[in-house]
């Protein structure tokens, strides 16, 4: 019996190592062997409850991703809370990375998702034209260039008078083939995002998809629901191995944040709701009060 606990427990271990989903709360993780995510310090170099890092990936300059204060909620999606965020944004600086949990070979087929809360706070360098700041890229670690290889491009783009709208390139880096969500959005509103990349069989016919404040009704459902944009556009990714976080260009909205980052391969993976399930225990019990109350009416 111990020889065939110790062999399940083995044979589970890699599952363990390399399985999404992943969740990033940007939260203290020093009670599980993380970092302690003090606000104001580097994003870089910082380790999570269940041991990913974030990496550099640039030339190490400043401005660069940190910590920030205040959670950024979505109403009916799950949080771990911490009161904390990750801030971006300033100018040409460094990138941070994150390595998913599926080992530098990274997905090659199927749908990957990421999802997390964002807010802009400063608009001042936001252009008209748009520009991408986070997305999935095809490498892992550390390096001292910004990556250029990115997929499910989340793009912002100023819309005049306080305003900018939210977007979705999959790898085009041409603004004209940017596509657009309806609606303006301004410095005071908490938005919700999740992005997808699927993988298809021919050359250049990947796919990316973008849902913006999908319906919480829809957190924790079997399936995505409709209401998403989609870009074909742009060179296909071999492999996604790490999502970036960037602050590379003068163009990228001045100050932003992002919160309760979760990468899956389904969409309940990256939108769990804040309303749990029915526990075995719960169910239980309401069995047992059923069974007596059948008892007493015998």
């Amino acid at each position: 019996m111990k020889k065939l606990v110790w062999l399940t427990s083995f044979c589970l271990a890699p599952i363990s190592i390399f399985a999404l989903p992943d969740y990033e709360p940007f939260a203290d993780s020093t009670g599980s062997g993380g970092t302690s995510y003090t606000t104001g310090a580097n994003l870089i170099g910082q380790t999570g409850t269940s041991g990913r890092t974030w990496f550099q990936a640039g030339p190490g300059t400043a401005p660069q991703p940190t910590i920030a204060a205040g959670d950024l909620l979505v109403n009916g999606l799950a949080s771990t809370g911490g009161n904390q965020s990750a801030g971006f944004g300033g100018g040409s600086g460094t990138s941070a990375r994150l390595n998913l949990s599926v080992g530098a070979g990274g997905i090659t087929s199927g749908t990957v998702y990421y999802s997390f809360a964002m807010r802009l706070t400063d608009l001042t360098a936001l252009n008209t034209a748009g520009v991408f700041w986070a997305g999935f890229n095809n490498t892992q670690g550390s390096q001292t260039t910004t990556p250029n290889t990115v997929v499910t491009r989340l793009v912002t783009r100023s819309a005049g008078a306080g305003l900018y709208n939210v977007g979705l390139d999959k790898a085009s880096g041409v603004a004209s083939s940017f596509v657009w969500a309806t609606g303006d959005f301004t410095t005071a509103d908490t938005l919700f995002v999740v992005g997808s990349y699927t993988f298809n069989p021919s050359a250049d016919d990947d796919s990316s998809q973008l849902w913006l404040n999908p319906d919480s009704s829809t957190f924790g459902a079997g399936s995505a629901p409709g209401g998403s944009i989609s870009s074909i556009l742009g060179t296909d990714i071999a492999r996604v191995a790490s999502f970036v976080l960037y602050d590379r260009s003068a163009n990228e909205p001045t100050a932003g944040a992002i919160d309760d980052l979760r990468f899956g391969l389904s969409w309940a993976d990256v939108t769990p709701s804040s309303v749990p399930e029915p526990s075995t225990f719960a169910l239980g019990a309401l069995g047992l009060a059923w069974l007596c109350t059948r008892r007493r009416s015998a």
